[in-house]
């Protein structure tokens, strides 16, 4: 499995709970999840930000928004943290988003 996608499971540091979990995400969660397409032509005809956590580049969650924002001929949006920086870092991320959202 490649560094960027690697979970806590696959390098054998994970709890029992985490891996139980993670089990049940991939059989049960990520199908529907990687599934999705999204309607691009309504998309651009809205206000939309692409947000991309500074910490997640090359997590799946980068690459598939990054995918996403070039779809709309837009440019991502940079934003503090990783692929939960709303919690991670709330301060910073609220500023950030405060800043997007008043151009977009």
């Amino acid at each position: 499995m490649p560094e960027r996608t690697a979970l806590p499971a696959a390098d054998g540091s994970a709890t029992a709970r985490q891996a139980a979990d993670e089990r049940h995400f991939f059989l049960h969660e990520m199908a529907a999840t990687v599934r999705w397409v999204p309607d691009l032509d309504r998309l651009r005809g809205v206000r939309v930000a692409v947000g991309i956590g500074e910490a997640s580049a090359g997590q799946l969650c980068d690459l598939t928004s990054r995918a996403l924002a070039d779809a709309l001929g837009r440019a991502p949006e940079p934003f503090p943290g990783g692929h939960v920086g709303f919690v991670e870092e709330v301060p910073v991320f609220a500023r950030r988003l405060r800043e997007v959202l008043s151009r977009t």
